[in-house]
């Protein structure tokens, strides 16, 4: 997600709206050419200024990603509602072709993951948004490690749709890819209860 830094009230105006104007270069190249491909100097270039001024203002390019980048992929209100179908929920959200805002900000992601600021982030991330509203409604033990394994399940497909495109999974039909693979994250956050034979 986003964040204010506090260091920019006190900026002088022309101090403010140069760095006004580095965080639209940057938000606008991020999501066209990732992480990888937006240098400081293409984004400098793009904001009207010189390089040396996004590192003073932002101090690195990772925390300008950081800073312009949604990092939440807009999960908002998803895992609200019934639990017995977030996983479908889930998956639906990241296939619609609605949004494709979503497929920029994880490949620009995945690209950054490396770096240490975007890992610990994407971490708090998953913590935060994830783990802490989930894992309280579960039953059963291991319910935070299950919310985990559920987003790296996620995260996998993920990887194939969007870096990999995989023709396997592009190209099967939308509500197959919902229903299998979304049960399938379902079964680590509500899992069937285990058969009993009659005594």
């Amino acid at each position: 997600m986003t964040k204010t830094s506090p260091d920019a009230p006190r900026l002088r105006p022309a101090g403010l709206a140069t760095r006004t104007a580095i965080e639209e270069a940057a938000r606008g190249l991020f999501a066209e050419r990732g992480f990888d491909g937006a240098s400081v100097r293409a984004i400098a270039a793009a904001a009207g200024v010189d390089p040396a001024l996004v590192i003073r203002h932002f101090g690195s390019k990772e925390a300008l990603f950081l800073r312009t980048v949604d990092t939440s992929l807009g999960i908002g209100t998803v895992l609200d509602g019934p639990l017995e179908t977030v996983g479908r929920r889930l998956v639906a959200y990241f296939l619609d072709p609605r949004r494709p805002v979503i497929r920029q900000r994880y490949v620009a992601l995945a690209q950054a993951a490396h770096h240490d600021q975007v890992r610990e982030e994407m971490i708090r991330h998953t913590a935060e948004t994830y783990v802490g509203p989930l894992a309280p409604r579960l039953s059963g033990p291991h319910a935070e490690l299950r919310v985990a394994l559920a987003v790296a399940q996620l995260g996998g497909l993920l990887n194939l749709l969007f870096l990999q495109r995989d023709p396997v999974v592009t190209g099967a039909d939308p509500e197959v890819v919902i229903a299998t693979y979304g049960d399938a994250i379902q079964r680590l956050l509500t899992p069937p209860a285990p058969d009993r034979e009659d005594s």
